[in-house]
């Protein structure tokens, strides 16, 4: 039409998102997803934390009572968790699928085993979590590890607490009160230190 200009590099208009492949939207709808989470990654990183979870909001914090975990022995009986009362209790709560826990476990039993030998009273309790319970066994045999070897059966949620990271550790006092909620794994000079927290 005369008197009309048109400029091929710019559209009249852009398609509504609408009318594009439900492929496309799909992908779209994905990739703003990812980049939420990212984002919200990056943020809590800044901020001190250690990834998404909040420990807090999943497991005790400094100062709290440990709650009573409904967990079973090896022969499937309810674990008595008055055998704890007046002990120093290195808390674990791992499984056999986890690489990080299964890397940590020959240094947490030569720690085990070191501190035990200055402190008869420590007890390491094992808590098999989220796992085949023939799996935990196997691996905790093949190892020979020492500690108290509890389960709970197919699940994350032991008594109050959500178990989200893999390994996590308490350090609980002689009071049966959490010093220390540890989300990662430890090395030997670091487990050593967490003990003195409550061992001392």
């Amino acid at each position: 039409m005369a008197g009309t200009t048109h400029d091929a590099t710019v559209p009249e208009s852009a398609p509504p998102l609408r009318t594009l492949p439900r492929g496309v939207q799909v992908g779209v709808g994905l990739l703003l997803a990812a980049a939420i989470v990212l984002g919200i990654a990056l943020l809590n990183r800044e901020n001190g934390g250690a990834g998404l979870t909040d420990p807090g909001r999943t497991v005790p914090r400094v100062g709290d009572r440990l709650a009573s975990l409904p967990v079973t022995t090896t022969d499937g009986t309810a674990f008595d968790m008055t055998t704890l009362n007046g002990h120093p209790v290195w808390v674990n709560f791992w499984a056999s699928w986890c690489g990080p826990c299964k890397a940590e476990m020959p240094d947490l039993q030569t720690v085990y085993e070191q501190e035990r030998a200055k402190h008869p009273d420590l007890i390491l309790l094992l808590v098999n979590t989220a796992d085949v319970r023939q799996d935990g066994l196997k691996y905790y045999r093949d190892l020979r590890m020492s500690g108290t070897l509890v389960f709970n059966d197919g699940s994350r949620d032991v008594g109050p607490y959500r178990i989200t990271n893999f390994p996590t550790h308490l350090m609980i006092d002689r009071n049966g009160v959490v010093q220390r909620v540890l989300q990662q794994s430890l090395d030997p000079e670091t487990a050593r230190k967490e003990l003195l927290r409550i061992t001392g």
